[in-house]
């Protein structure tokens, strides 16, 4: 496991799993484009919605600049601008880092193959995980589709290492513990065992297996059940109405509960006996 570094030294992003970013092979997605949505990490500032059709020379112009320096990247970690460097520059070089993650994002699957053959790329990027000293293109490629597959709902859990079951024990926060692509061996496999899912459905896959963990621990008390579950079941059943199911009843019914914070309907199984 990567070394814990100070908190407040490195980008603030949404936390994930610690897993292993061996190389895969392109699966022969396509390699054209349309940029019009994204996932937008903490601290990047989202660009205005366009229409642009990337070539793959585009693609890879755009990993190129997730560059922040020259040489390898040596596990120190790049610290925020402002921090201990004030300077336009440094925070120019920090922000155009930023920009190329989130237009990549941007791209969703289309750039998958660009990314995964960059996975082993040592050139020195920033750091886009909290607590995580890893930060060189590859660490950059490898948490782009992390962030984008994992897809955590906003309200999601809380700050913290672990939270209290339904046995009133402390447990470790699933995501702190693993992700589905280490039950896979890896990003790659996981990428090739799943190849015939849409990216909706790889979306799904991941958050089935947090929401999976989540209910294994269960809730102390009804909010419990309000933060660390309710909105996993309600993103998930989103992606399940854009994939074209009839799960709409469903999902008002969920966010019904969740508006309202009706107690009387969170699950009596994921609560204390």
């Amino acid at each position: 496991m990567r070394l814990l570094v100070t908190f407040g030294l490195l980008v603030i992003l949404h936390v994930g799993c610690n897993s292993d970013r061996s190389t895969v092979e392109n699966s022969g997605f396509e390699t054209k484009a349309s940029v019009s949505e994204a996932a937008t990490p903490a601290g990047v500032t989202e660009p205005q919605s366009e229409t642009v059709c990337l070539s793959d020379a585009e693609i890879e112009s755009l990993i190129d600049q997730l560059v922040f320096d020259d040489g390898d990247a040596n596990d120190q970690p790049v610290i925020s601008p402002g921090v201990t460097d004030r300077s336009a520059e440094y925070r120019n070089r920090f922000s155009a880092c930023q920009l190329a993650f989130q237009k990549l994002a941007a791209l969703k699957e289309v750039a998958f193959p660009h990314l995964v053959k960059h996975l082993d790329d040592k050139r020195q990027s920033i750091n886009f995980r909290n607590h995580h000293v890893g930060n060189s293109v590859g660490d950059a490629c490898y948490w782009n589709i992390h962030f984008q597959l994992q897809d955590r709902p906003h309200g999601y859990s809380r700050y913290g290492y672990s939270r209290k079951g339904r046995d009133g024990e402390q447990h470790p926060k699933p995501y702190y513990l693993g992700c589905p692509f280490d039950d896979a061996g890896g990003l790659r496999e996981w990428l090739v065992a799943n190849e015939d899912l849409n990216y909706r459905s790889k979306q799904i896959k991941c958050l089935t297996w947090l929401l999976e963990k989540e209910k294994m621990i269960g809730a102390h008390d009804p909010e419990s059940y309000f933060i660390n579950i309710l909105p996993l079941e309600i993103r998930i059943l989103e992606h399940r109405l854009e994939n074209g199911e009839d799960v709409g009843a469903d999902l008002m019914r969920l966010r019904k509960i969740q508006t309202e914070k009706l107690v009387d309907q969170v699950p009596q199984e994921l609560l204390p006996e």
